[in-house]
Formats: structure tokens, sequence, C-alpha cells
């Protein structure tokens, strides 16, 4: 069962999960940051780094409400870091999870003696092998799946948490149930268990809390049994080195907190320079007081410390407010406390280095030299990037220098090819910057220009107007006496730059050409106007002569037919 992801909405694409990330289970495809359960670890540190709280984490709660609504017994497992959290109000918890519906409440670490022991004798035992403690769920698939060749240095014992579920099954057969503690990765640790039905975090239980309107400090405390002081200081780091040292063990024990810090570690022990040495390993900084799953206070580690170790003082000091605890039980218990870890081995792909240059001259690496390393895409080098790339972990536009490169050059490109002509002005109102249409128009180069005021040239007032105003002019048409020059003109204020930006269009060989076109015009409108002024006259004079002609005709037709009639009569 997969339980976590990103939020798509909330995606951003500042790579800080693939910066925190140390074992790269992280893949950016079409600019949103995936999972790749695969290589995940489950540490959590991703969702802590994420600016963006981008974190989706499938909750149990809703399934505990379930076997309530079924009228399943439940019982909770609780980590004993919970102190850490609820500091002088952690006796009322008990109280508070019967309110949520829970049947009974038993803390995990009633079963670490059996646990511990186990780790003593291997630190007892006479070999030259290196041992590293599996109570920590992140640094068992650290090893499984990353360093899957030391999967044998593990120690073949169950968590105290899977333990303890082990033997609640077996003190309540029909029952459901459901640990609670620091750490996401307990959710998959016990997804392959029968013996643990749920799991939640305290981040979850808290916000469980405040959904129900819960509030601690009005509850009664409850009941809790008595465990020894030094049991209860398990969350903190280092105390399960401090216990195995006691028993004065033959080998030497180191304890080790947070993933980069084992890692190291673990390539160490790959290379044979540990030997005749026991590990305790932890994936989070500080121990399980700093896990994934513990909610977002204010309250530094040190304060979590003084509350377990205030907690677990004042049960020693009220022993008639706890039930006794006869721990010799568990050493007579007929359960398993084994467990295996199998390799679960995820490699990447590897190019070839011909497939490696091309990949890394699509990212504008076309020797060493380009190869900054610079980290910003979350890979350690550009190289690794790169083979993140092959593997369809990664996208080309993941490098930011070679995406501000590009961008820059794209701009670059645009300011000196484009005919406008472009000024930057500071808020000075001087010159910064020209463009080579503007350096030809003023007849002055960029650098010459440079911290000129720019009403040596254009008109002062309208840039200090924008500035203030913060009004931009667009397509203002102007003309400059000087050099009797027509200009289109745009004045605008980039304020996260703080400077003006000044775009002109030269169009005084427009206005000429338009201007002489006009005249044609007209020239043309008046050779029309005269012809037809001479066809008016012209027309009137044919006109004119048309009727003194068809004048005489007439008489000329009306006589001969006169002549004719006369002609008849004879």
């Amino acid at each position: 069962m997969w339980f976590m992801s990103f939020s798509k909405a909330n995606c951003k694409n500042c790579y800080a999960c693939i910066r925190t990330c140390f074992v790269h289970a992280i893949k950016v495809k079409e600019e949103q940051a995936h999972i790749i359960k695969e290589r995940c670890i489950i540490c959590g540190k991703c969702f802590k780094a994420c600016p963006q709280n981008a974190k989706l984490i499938k909750s149990e709660v809703s399934m505990i409400k379930h076997y309530n609504k079924m009228g399943k017994t439940v019982v909770a497992s609780l980590a004993p870091s919970f102190s850490a959290i609820y500091g002088k109000n952690s006796l009322k918890i008990p109280t508070a999870l019967k309110k949520l519906g829970f049947n009974y409440v038993k803390e995990a670490v009633e079963v670490t003696d059996l646990v511990l022991d186990e780790y003593i004798k291997y630190a007892n035992k006479e070999n030259d092998d290196v041992y590293i403690t599996s109570f920590c769920p992140s640094i068992n698939n650290l090893i499984q799946k990353h360093y899957p060749e030391l999967t044998k240095n593990i120690i073949p014992v169950t968590s105290p948490s899977i333990l303890h579920g082990r033997i609640l099954k077996e003190k309540y057969p029909d029952s459901k149930v459901v640990f609670i503690g620091p750490c996401l990765s307990k959710k998959t640790d016990a997804h392959d268990e029968k013996s643990i039905n749920s799991v939640i975090t305290f981040e979850e239980l808290d916000k469980w809390f405040k959904e129900e309107n819960i509030d601690l400090e009005s509850l009664e405390d409850g009941e809790f049994k008595y465990i020894e002081e030094e049991k209860r200081m398990l969350p903190i780091i280092g105390s399960i080195t401090d216990k195995i040292k006691s028993q004065k063990p033959k080998r030497t024990i180191i304890q080790v907190d947070g993933v980069r810090e084992c890692i190291e570690v673990l390539d160490e022990i790959k290379k044979g320079k540990f030997k005749n040495t026991l590990f305790e390993m932890t994936a989070c900084r500080h121990g399980c007081i700093g896990g994934s799953g513990m909610p977002e206070d204010n309250n530094s580690v040190y304060e979590k410390k003084e509350n377990i170790k205030e907690f677990s003082k004042y049960l020693d000091e009220n022993k008639s407010l706890i039930i006794e605890n006869d721990t010799s039980k568990n050493k007579n218990i007929n359960i398993s406390i084994y467990k295996e870890f199998p390799a679960k081995d995820y490699k990447l792909k590897q190019p070839s280095e011909n497939e490696l240059k091309e990949i890394l001259k699509d990212m504008g690496k076309y020797d060493k030299s380009d190869e900054l390393n610079c980290g910003g895409c979350g890979y350690h080098s550009c190289r690794e990037k790169a083979i993140a790339v092959y593997n369809n972990m990664a996208e080309i536009n993941m490098c930011l220098p070679f995406m501000r490169e590009k961008a820059e050059n794209l701009t670059s490109t645009i300011f000196e090819m484009t005919p406008n002509m472009i000024a930057v002005v500071n808020k000075e109102l001087e010159i910064a910057r020209l463009n080579p249409a503007a350096e030809h128009f003023f007849n002055m180069s960029s650098n010459k220009a440079k911290n000129i005021p720019i009403g040596m040239f254009l008109e002062e007032e309208k840039f200090k107007n924008v500035k203030t105003s913060k009004k931009n002019i667009y397509k203002e048409r102007i003309i400059l006496k000087e050099s009797n020059s027509t200009i289109i003109q745009s004045i605008i204020w980039l304020d996260k730059n703080q400077v003006l930006l000044w775009i002109g269009d030269d169009i005084t060989e427009d206005e000429k050409l338009k201007n002489k076109i006009k005249s044609m015009k007209i020239d043309a409108v008046n050779m029309a106007q005269d012809v037809i002024d001479k066809q008016m006259i012209v027309a009137q004079e044919i006109a004119s002569l048309l009727g003194e002609t068809t004048a005489q005709t007439k008489v000329t037709l009306t006589n001969l037919k006169q002549l004719i009639k006369e002609e008849e009569n004879l």
C-alpha cells in the first residue's frame, strides 16, 4: 500500500524536495514532482523541505472510525515519543484516546527489553562482523533498496512496534491493533504485518483531537503501566547505544542519526572500513523525537527531550498513579521476534558515455567548463542529473543556469535585433543602456550614453510622471524638433527592476512618404480638375457650334420641304 504523494496544484518546481532526497526517489514529469516508491525510504524529508506544503498523505483515521462503527475492539499501541509532544498532559492521552473510541491503550515500549536483549546478544558475538540495529524502518528501507549487499548486516529482529502488535494480537485475538507513532515509515512497515491493522502518526492524532474538540487540559489522567525510566528514554537518540554499552559488550557500539550521515557510514561499511562494530542507526536527526510524523509545533528537540525526561521522572515519583507492569512476563512469551530483510534493489539504467554527452549537450553542457555542478536542480552534479534524465526521472529544463542563459540569450537577441529603439532608464532618470537601433538614432554608443540624463534626448517630464504615477504611456506620437523626427513612443515603469523602459519607433521617413503621397494625391486631384474644366469648355464650344449648324440645317430642310409642296400643286 502506497500512501503519500505531492499535490499537483501546489508544486512550483523549486526542486527543494529533490535537493533533500539523498536517495533520488523523486522524479519530475511535466513540471510535477512524483515519488518513486521503489526507491523511497519514507524518511519524510521531502515533505518537510517543501515550501508549498504540497504533501498528500492517505490517513487511516477513517478506517479506525469504521472499526468503531462495526463494534470492533480497538487497541492503541502507543510509541514512547508521545510524551515529547504532550509533556505534562501525557497522562491525559489514555483518556483522550478512549474518547476517540479506543478500548485499550498500551505502550509499545513495554516490549523493548526483548528487542534490546537480542541487540546485546549480537553486541557480544565473537566475530569481526558489522551489525546494524533494525528498529528504524527508514534505515531498513535504505539498506534494502540502496545497499542490498548489506542486508545481511541488519540484525534480523523485528521492531518494538511490530513485536508489540504481535503480542496484542495474541492477547486480543479479534481486536484491531492501531499503532500511533512519530514515523511515516511505520505505515509500510506494518502493512506486511497481520499484527497491526492501521497506523497513524502523532500529527494525524493531533489533528483528530482538534476535529473532535478534545481539550487535553480538561481531561482526567488516564492509567499507564509502570515502565522503567531508561525505556521511556528510548525515543532520544543514543539511548539504545547507552543501554547496550551498560552491558559491557565485546564490540564497539556507534550511534548515527540522519540519512546523510547513515549513508556516509554505509559507504564506509561497504569498503570494509569497520570491523567488530554494532551501529545504532536512525534516519531522523535526534532520533524518533525528530520523526516525520511529529506535529509541526514550535518546540525544539531539546524541549521535547526535557518533556520525556520530566514525564518519566514524574511517573517514577508518583507510582501510585500507574499500574505495576510485570516485565518478566515478556521473557516467557511464545511469539517470534525475528524478521527477515530481503534486498529490494532498484538500480538506475546507466547511459553510455556518448549517450551521456548527448544529454549534456541538450542541457547546454558542451565541455567540462559548462558543468557547473551548482545543485540547483537538486542533483549533486550535472552528470548525475543527466543520468536522471536518461532514466526519465528529470527534465532537461530543470537546469537553472541553462534555462537562465537560454532566457537571457533570447532576451538579448530580441533587445539587440529588434528594429525598435529601446532605452533602459534608471530611477535617477539616467540612461542605463541603449540597444543598437537607439544608438543609431541618437548617434551615440550605449557605453557613452550611460548615466547621461534622458532629458538630453527626450522630454524628461514624461518619464518623471510615469515613474511617480506608475501610469505608463503607450504609443504616443511626438515630434523631436532638434532632429526634425517623428516618433511613436512608449514609456513603461518596471517596478520589480526599478527602471523605466523607453520604446521608440522612428516614423520620420514614414511621415515624409505619407506627406509625399498626400501631396501627389492633391496634385492628381488638381490635374483632374483642370482636365474636367477644359473638357467643360470644349463641350460648351462644341455645343455652341452644334446649335448653329442645327439651326441652319433646319432652315434649309424647311425651305426644301416648302419647295416640294409647291411643285406638287402645279
